[in-house]
């Protein structure tokens, strides 16, 4: 065909997408009547540069939850991470009768899973209780925080080895002391004060730790942290007139004294905290890798500081689309130990790393999130992709947002440890890319 009618042919095609494209923009660089088609042109844009950071906390709440984490893995990229529990438990709500009669028969603690793991199920992990020795006390105003500290005593209640396969365990026990399980079958049988209400068997028992051996290199469990999901239950039989078992129930509190304790030693990753509420590292400075652990507050933040750049060296343009296009590194995740997250999602930021608004679609109707595209054969393609078209459109047309950006979030951020390491825009053809579509109107034909 001949060129001149090709140019023709997609003039036309060529307006009717710059229409389109004004209906889900707002803020575009604007133009004034349409030019003679030989004065416009489409291009793609892939190299503005992505600058990334990995920013976290060192510090920050875990009381207020309904879900645990308990147990210790070790990350290539991120360190070791371990997870303790502190919980109280409080008095049956109905204390039965029991006979002088009645024969002990064990104390055991009853835990349950909700099914989710980080890191090698195939290890085994040694789990340890532990009785609180003082009192939990909030950390700050009415928080406990994934630092904060209680002192245990320092018998250990209750020890066990166990192999959890998460697609079926859904619950395990541990075997507690019988002497301490001895103890409160007499204070139940005396009707003694220390279980006369709540308050006074606080000041008794004052709650357990449960944790697993320092040593342990395996997973991370979640566990299930809802009132009366975790119990210490004392077993005991009759012998007159006939054998009967029997037991009664001490059941956890979900109140705001109990918490997650979580700890990471991140030695030699580079991810050295500056001691203040929060750290920001560039990923120049991590391998050109950036790192997010919503578990662990920590998140990667986007900035484009030469997005501008673009208005100079075109005196005119007008934006389509704008896609941003994370590619996590290719060998730092797997189908199971290291599974990638799901259900990502955007929120604004500045150089003051405030958290500011959710990113939504062009409609402004729903919450913008992305799933991972995995490229299962050859593992060099797998990507996230956000069209971010309408907030690119604005830091691209207002001045002094060169250090504003995105923090990328994971949507269960509260007892989950997955964790996604990205490439920055030196990791060739693996990089993560800001990728824009734009219509160019020249100050002259070619």
């Amino acid at each position: 065909m001949n060129p001149k009618l090709i140019r023709l042919f997609l003039f036309p095609v060529i307006i009717t997408s710059l229409l389109v494209a004004e209906s889900c923009t707002r803020n575009e660089v604007l133009f004034g009547s349409v030019p003679d088609e030989g004065y416009t042109k489409l291009i793609s844009v892939d190299s503005v540069g992505i600058e990334m950071a990995t920013v976290f906390r060192d510090s920050f709440e875990t009381n207020n939850i309904t879900s645990y984490l308990i147990g210790r893995y070790r990350d290539p990229y991120l360190g070791t991470v371990s997870g303790k529990v502190y919980t109280q438990f409080t008095i049956p709500s109905e204390k039965p009768e029991i006979p002088a009669s009645a024969v002990f028969d064990s104390l055991t603690l009853l835990v349950r899973l909700n099914k989710y793991y980080y890191g090698d199920t195939a290890q085994p992990l040694n789990f340890r209780v532990q009785e609180l020795a003082q009192t939990i006390l909030h950390t700050y105003s009415s928080f406990l925080y994934n630092t904060s500290q209680v002192a245990v005593k320092p018998a250990i209640l209750g020890q066990k080895q166990i192999r959890i396969r998460p697609s079926v365990t859904d619950s395990f026990y541990i075997r507690l002391d019988d002497a301490k399980g001895r103890e409160l079958l007499a204070k139940l049988q005396q009707g003694a004060t220390e279980l006369s209400d709540e308050a006074s068997f606080l000041n008794y028992m004052q709650g357990l730790r449960i944790d697993v051996d320092d040593a342990d290199p395996g997973a991370v469990f979640g566990f299930r942290g809802a009132a009366g999901d975790i119990i210490i239950r004392l077993h005991y039989h009759h012998t007159f007139p006939y054998p009967e078992d029997h037991y009664v129930d001490f059941t956890s509190l979900a109140n705001n004294l109990a918490f997650n304790q979580l700890t990471p030693d991140r030695s030699g990753t580079g991810l050295n905290s500056t001691g203040g509420y929060v750290t920001e590292i560039p990923s120049a400075q991590t391998d050109h890798l950036a790192f997010m652990q919503a578990g662990m507050r920590m998140r990667i933040k986007f900035t484009f500081p030469t997005l501008r750049s673009l208005l100079y060296n075109n005196s005119l343009a007008k934006l389509l689309k704008a896609e941003l296009i994370l590619r996590p590194e290719p060998l730092s995740y797997t189908n199971d130990t290291y599974r990638l997250p799901s259900k990502l999602y955007l929120t604004t930021t500045d150089i003051t790393n405030v958290e500011g608004q959710q990113v939504y679609d062009s409609s402004g109707s729903y919450l913008l999130q992305a799933d991972p595209v995995i490229d299962a054969i050859y593992g060099e393609n797998t990507y996230y992709r956000f069209n971010i078209t309408p907030y690119i459109n604005s830091l691209l047309t207002t001045a002094g947002t060169e250090q504003s950006g995105f923090f990328l979030n994971h949507e269960d951020s509260t007892s989950n440890l997955s964790r996604l390491v990205l490439n920055d825009r030196w990791r060739g053809n693996r990089s993560s890319q800001l990728v824009l579509s734009m219509l160019i109107i020249n100050n002259k034909k070619d």
